[in-house]
């Protein structure tokens, strides 16, 4: 029988087959929602959004939903594509053991969760691959926030309540389930663009992601995402589309780049990319260490008129620690 949520969590967002040690925990499960919840905090904060809480409702959706995961693992399940892929780890297939409901409000909701009139929950979950991941979960938030379809889980201005839940997996194995409630009711239309303006620890590269924003390009061989995202918009018909994307090195010269829009969706994601209204693009190789970079964008929507116009600067991190971070590391 295949190991369905094996291939899952090598493709999801880091697409290897690093091993997940087991190993007693040095903090309790309460510390480790607190440490998360002040790494969330600054990147929040980083933007001036507002600060969530910890939700003791989502701690155990997080536990329920990963227990269902694990039980399930081994499922003889078909899944074909990308978007069925993540389907898989976000939702739920009545029937199956532990299932407690199909989306992850309905997850929320089945352990008692009440979500606020006009937010909704959701959901991800990744393996503990290393010692510190089981310590911290800073590696969450940061490879969250590294890739731009996921970078709106945790880069959200209306990120009200919180739980995460360290889950056994297998054979003394585990995985970090993380559930997070969006409040988007009476917001007016903002654009939020990342990396922030001034911001100077920005990772080279990018970890892999699943759907793969970039097919064209190799995978670890760009940089990480540049993107323009519009928040708090109910039109249905919004489309965004770059009408500039430039990104200049530290003494003005031009770095060719790779962009993702509507008008160039990757294989199964048009719907997907419509419904999260952004526009991304890197650097067809990884940012350079401790260097400055000016971003010059210009965004349009689907009549051709210009909705945002901005020229911002970032810097990056003094070296590369994408594989310092995601490398395997045996237990000690």
């Amino acid at each position: 029988m295949k190991s369905i949520l094996s291939f899952i969590f090598h493709c999801t967002l880091f697409l290897f087959s690093f091993p997940l040690f087991s190993e007693t925990f040095l903090i309790s499960e309460s510390e480790y929602q607190k440490r998360g919840l002040k790494i969330l905090e600054t990147i929040l904060q980083a933007n001036q959004f507002p600060s969530p809480t910890i939700d003791s409702n989502l701690n155990t959706a997080a536990e329920k939903h990963g227990n269902y995961l694990s039980v399930n693992q081994n499922a003889n399940v078909k899944v074909d594509s990308q978007m069925e892929t993540i389907d898989w780890v976000h939702n739920e297939r009545e029937g199956l053991p532990g299932f407690i409901g199909k989306t992850p409000q309905d997850q929320a909701l089945a352990v008692g969760f009440k979500p606020d009139p006009g937010c909704y929950v959701g959901n991800t979950v990744l393996p503990l691959m290393k010692k510190e991941h089981r310590e911290s979960p800073e590696f969450l938030f940061r490879g969250l926030l590294d890739t731009p379809f996921h970078r709106s889980m945790v880069l959200h201005p209306a990120i009200q309540r919180i739980g995460m839940k360290r889950v056994s997996y297998e054979n003394g194995k585990y995985i970090l389930v993380f559930f997070a409630e969006y409040c988007l009711s009476g917001k007016k239309p903002a654009f939020v663009h990342y990396p922030v303006s001034n911001e100077d620890q920005i990772r080279l590269r990018m970890p892999p992601e699943l759907p793969n924003p970039f097919p064209q390009l190799q995978y670890l061989s760009y940089s990480t995402a540049i993107t323009i995202q519009l928040f708090f918009d109910d039109n249905s018909e919004t489309e965004l589309f770059w009408d500039e994307a430039v990104l200049l090195d530290s003494k003005g010269k031009t770095i060719p780049t790779s962009t993702l829009s509507l008008a160039n969706p990757p294989p199964d994601t048009k719907p997907f990319l419509k419904s999260m209204k952004f526009v991304a693009f890197v650097a067809n190789e990884p940012f350079s260490p401790n260097s400055e970079y000016t971003v010059r964008t210009k965004v349009k929507n689907q009549l051709g008129k210009i909705v945002f116009q901005k020229t911002w600067k970032f810097r990056t991190e003094a070296e590369d620690s994408f594989f310092k971070t995601f490398a395997p590391q045996d237990p000690e």
